[in-house]
């Protein structure tokens, strides 16, 4: 990183160049331009997203998993230059990385659900809203808003818990079961909300799988019939 960039918050976060994308995104064009026109290359599983060695169709992961949303898509696997970008902007709160993250996700959005599409947002703890001052995925929603008119819904929320990174999937699940809600008010709404349009919840990682099952769950509940995810990134 060149610390150059963070003093004037004009150059590329990766490798410190400076031009007219860095100055708006956070990472200049030679450093952005292969994330953002990044393509997976293979058969992928239809439910998690992940590569596929010798399965068909869904990886066996999947195959002894029950989740509740139809499919997971990301960008990126969570290493290297991806997992730097996404650290910027999750626990930095860089928001030009955060402006970078927003123009891919229009740019998938907008191919994907030609129909339109309601995002939801993940939740965030009390715990990271304490730390971090903010919900760094509402806060792309709000971007994607403002920018491309893409609506979004602040629904659900997430009582207080133990750090998820801190437990294996078993203890993931088991931990978040009860802990993401929705009021009733936001729920006698979801209808009107959607209006036709495809439900997709957003995330920043894609781990486990147990957040997104669950939120995902949770819309189900609701009256929502599918729920598609979207992450940034695979680990």
């Amino acid at each position: 990183m060149n610390f150059f960039s963070l003093i004037f918050d004009q150059g590329c976060l990766l490798c410190g160049h400076q031009d007219a994308f860095s100055e708006k995104y956070g990472l200049c064009c030679s450093c952005a331009f292969p994330l953002l026109f990044a393509r997976k290359r293979g058969p992928l599983c239809s439910v998690c997203g992940r590569p596929l060695i010798s399965e068909d169709g869904i990886c066996m992961r999947c195959r002894s998993r029950d989740y509740s949303f139809d499919r997971n898509s990301y960008f990126w696997e969570y290493s290297d230059n991806a997992k730097a970008v996404v650290g910027f902007y999750k626990f930095k709160g860089y928001r030009r990385v955060g402006r970078f993250l927003a123009l891919c996700l229009w740019r998938y959005l907008r191919h994907r659900y030609p129909d339109g599409v309601l995002l939801i947002p993940a939740p965030c703890s009390s715990g990271r809203l304490k730390k971090y001052g903010f919900n760094h995925i509402t806060r792309i929603c709000r971007m994607l808003k403002r920018d491309f008119g893409i609506p979004f819904a602040d629904v659900l929320h997430r009582r207080r818990g133990v750090q998820l990174k801190k437990l294996n999937r078993e203890q993931r699940k088991e931990e978040i079961r009860n802990k993401i809600y929705m009021n009733d008010r936001d729920a006698s709404r979801m209808a009107d909300l959607c209006n036709g349009k495809s439900v997709v919840f957003l995330d920043d990682i894609f781990t486990t799988g147990a957040t997104a099952s669950t939120c995902a769950r949770v819309l189900r509940e609701s009256g929502i019939k599918d729920v598609d995810i979207v992450t940034f990134a695979l680990d």
